[in-house]
């Protein structure tokens, strides 16, 4: 009896820290949460539950819910309607005295904030509920004028009868939707592209893509009257380049991948003989030449190239522009700038990049211990004696900011609406800067994933661990916000991976399967006003990638607040299995192909993801595979049939090619005016699709066997750029969304850095 009651209060103290007790996947199929996991994900957030009397007490806790408190954390407002501030007052017994005082103090993000104050002879509780040792009293208060968007710290005191009661809460001011650009008004659509940044080849990059290249592909896209350009998330990697160079597991989502500096353009190049001397060196330009060869990225040779030169110029840096504490120039003093700018975070940054160098590390939890909180006496020690290789780590993020910034100048130079279209990965690496700097957010042994389905049959373990969803929201949701800004380009687009991740994320215990996991809410109403206020705040259109199990109570919510969604082709169908028609598609969102994790057309066509998944044992199923590809070809015919019923093909009289065989340049071309002509307001195009390249740049599940994030695009810039395939497909697509800002096509882009 007693083990049949304890069961019962671990699983209702899981519900009540959003622990899912079931979901259903993409199949209808119902999976119940096990007692097991329930525990390990209790433990995870560090929910005491072994005990029965702390269990007990903690179940008791969080029953209470917000009467259990005086203020909660967060509370959101909105500046269309006068809105309700609600505090809860203990008094000793059932009654509450009067007069109530009311004293509050509201502190801005900047400028001068406010006094309130108030009194109270009549009732201003609506509710009352008993507590341990009395009565807290739900006080309704009606904040005295509006108060502009933006994030507000309330200091409340509340007094009655002699009674006194005092706490802080953070005020979220946000606007009812999120940011919706005029380039779109009135039903206009745009098209543009997206590509793996790292993946460029060029003639004049250092062995991988960078921001030099980048800007290159903006006047090339511009000059095909393209609207925007995409690209893979540009978070810091791992320190240390011989781990996963997956740019969805960075050490950091705050910070950019010094990687892709395009070094020939920062400032003290040409004031750095020595950097000089260096780059024209024959042994140098044989490196260069190495790294620009081969058909994978070779990170650790790119990172020690460029780490080497980036250190001979910071000496030239500090030598003629002196250190932040005492600039010598106009440059130094924005390098000081910079530094106040971004605070304590970026020196921590700086602290755990050098202190990855000095112990040859990237995972912080193998430091000694002394080291594993940035805090501790022996991280300020450290960091005042090695203070030139910290600035260096710091140098190199003012360095990729101010390139950025280029790019974005770029674009509006060009005359796109959108200055970048930028990607947030959904969570950081374990041993990486995020969770060393912010310990008491993610949660321990425990990874982010996804159920079993279609593509991934044995489901998805992404090895990130996740944020605390209370602890999250009890910092005020500070590291989402600072995330958000980090990522979000002004004026452009940011596209969240797993947008999902904002309701529910599917957490599963280490040493379990997927389809052990379990799903955990969040607080997804708050998450999303913090979202709206920043995408106004930056003018950056906001994308959900809303692909794999979701609610429709997930897209009800963002379409409601303005969010794009992420319509994929191969995914958009009919109840009978066809294609969806054009017109269906939703207006606002995206409309692609295929994403990252997902075959290319090409690959699709000829089935090489089912033969790799087959070859890797993949399938949980072996009989899977044959049903796999049956329905593969069923797929194909599906999409010819689309297509000829659009006129977008000719009527065939010979049957399709087996598995295997390569895609008709007419199909691919075809697929892509096909939602050219759709409803969604933004067309993505790929590289791989725009050239009919087959390989993809990423097989979830696989940590060995496939090339994840390594493989190199198979031609340079200079020769995408002669190559007629772009300047005729967008012809077709222009036919239906052209960027008119550009107004007639002019002189074709080189495809250079000159």
């Amino acid at each position: 009896m007693a083990d049949n009651q304890a069961a019962a209060d671990i699983a209702a103290l899981g519900r009540l820290c959003g622990i899912a007790p079931e979901y259903c996947d993409n199949s209808g199929g119902r999976h119940l949460t096990s007692l097991d996991t329930v525990k390990a994900l209790l433990s995870a957030q560090g929910v005491p539950w072994q005990e029965p009397e702390r269990r007990r007490e903690e179940l008791a806790r969080r029953r209470r819910g917000p009467w259990g408190r005086f203020l909660q954390p967060v509370q959101i407002l909105s500046p269309a309607s006068p809105e309700k501030i609600y505090g809860y007052f203990f008094t000793p017994s059932a009654d509450l005295p009067f007069p109530v005082k009311i004293q509050a103090v509201v502190a801005a993000e900047s400028g001068p904030g406010f006094d309130w104050q108030e009194e109270f002879n009549g009732p201003p509780a609506a509710a009352s509920r008993a507590v341990p040792g009395g009565v807290r009293h739900r006080l309704e208060l009606c904040f005295p004028g509006e108060l502009p968007l933006g994030y507000y710290d309330l200091h409340l005191r509340v007094e009655a009868g002699g009674l006194a009661e005092s706490g802080q809460t953070r005020l979220i001011v946000a606007p009812e939707q999120a940011y919706f650009p005029d380039c779109l008004a009135a039903g206009r659509r745009l098209w543009g592209f997206n590509l793996p940044l790292y993946a460029l080849r060029s003639a004049s990059n250092w062995g991988i893509g960078d921001f030099g290249d980048l800007m290159a592909v903006l006047d090339w896209a511009a000059a095909l009257g393209a609207s925007f350009v995409g690209v893979n998330p540009l978070h810091a990697p791992p320190a240390l380049l011989e781990a996963d160079p997956s740019p969805y597991a960075p050490t950091s989502r705050l910070f950019h991948n010094f990687l892709y500096l395009d070094l020939e353009r920062v400032p003290e190049m040409d004031l750095c003989p020595e950097a000089l001397a260096l780059v024209a060196s024959p042994e140098f330009q044989a490196s260069l030449a190495r790294l620009r060869e081969g058909p994978l990225v070779p990170y650790s040779q790119v990172f020690d190239l460029k780490r080497r030169v980036l250190e001979l110029l910071f000496r030239a840096f500090q030598e003629r522009h002196g250190p932040p504490e005492a600039p010598l120039s106009p440059r130094g003093r924005e390098f000081a700038a910079f530094l106040q700018e971004k605070g304590a975070s970026l020196k921590s940054f700086g602290a755990f990049g050098a202190l990855t160098h000095h112990f040859q590390q990237g995972d912080w939890r193998r430091w000694p211990e002394e080291y594993h909180r940035p805090g501790s006496p022996a991280v300020a020690g450290f960091v005042r004696e090695h203070r030139t290789e910290v600035r260096l780590y710091q140098y190199a993020q003012w360095l990729a900011a101010d390139q950025l910034q280029q790019v974005s100048e770029s674009a509006r130079r060009r005359g796109l609406p959108f200055t970048l279209y930028q990607d947030l990965a959904l969570g950081a690496d374990a041993g990486g800067f995020d969770t060393w700097a912010y310990p008491n957010l993610f949660a321990t042994d425990v990874a982010i994933g996804a159920p079993p389905d279609a593509f991934s049959p044995k489901g998805q373990n992404w090895g990130i661990p996740p944020i605390i969803p209370e602890a999250l929201r009890e910092s005020g949701y500070q590291l989402f916000i600072d995330t958000i800004r980090a990522n979000g380009p002004a004026g452009g687009m940011l596209r969240l991976d797993h947008v999902m991740g904002l309701f529910r994320q599917l957490w599963i215990p280490a040493g379990m399967a997927p389809a052990q996991g379990a799903y955990v809410y969040y607080p997804a109403r708050e998450l999303l006003a913090v979202l709206a206020l920043e995408s106004v705040r930056r003018r950056t259109l906001i994308i959900g990638e809303d692909l794999g199990t979701v609610s429709p109570r997930v897209r009800r919510d963002l379409e409601r607040l303005g969010v794009f969604s992420y319509r994929v082709f191969y995914f958009e169908r009919r109840p009978d299995g066809g294609f969806l028609e054009p017109e269906s598609y939703p207006a606002r969102a995206v409309a692609a192909v295929t994403t990252h994790d997902l075959p290319t057309l090409e690959g699709f066509w000829q089935g090489r993801d089912l033969a790799f998944r087959r070859d890797a044992n993949l399938y949980a199923d072996p009989h899977q595979a044959d049903a796999d590809a049956a329905q593969r070809r069923r797929d194909r015919l599906q999409l010819v049939a689309a297509l000829q019923g659009r006129g977008l093909l000719p009527e065939a009289a010979e049957p399709l090619p087996e598995l295997g065989s390569p895609c008709p340049p007419q199909v691919r071309e075809g697929v892509l005016e096909y939602l050219a002509q759709s409803e969604a307001a933004l067309l993505e195009v790929r590289l791989e699709e725009v050239f009919g390249w087959a390989d993809q740049q990423n097989f979830p599940g696989t940590q060995e066997g496939h090339p994840n994030w390594r493989r190199r695009l198979p031609l340079t810039l200079e020769e995408m750029a002669r190559d007629p395939e772009p300047d005729r497909l967008s012809a077709r697509l222009n036919k239906y969304r052209r960027n008119e800002e550009l107004g007639v096509k002019g002189e074709k882009g080189k495809g250079g850095k000159g």
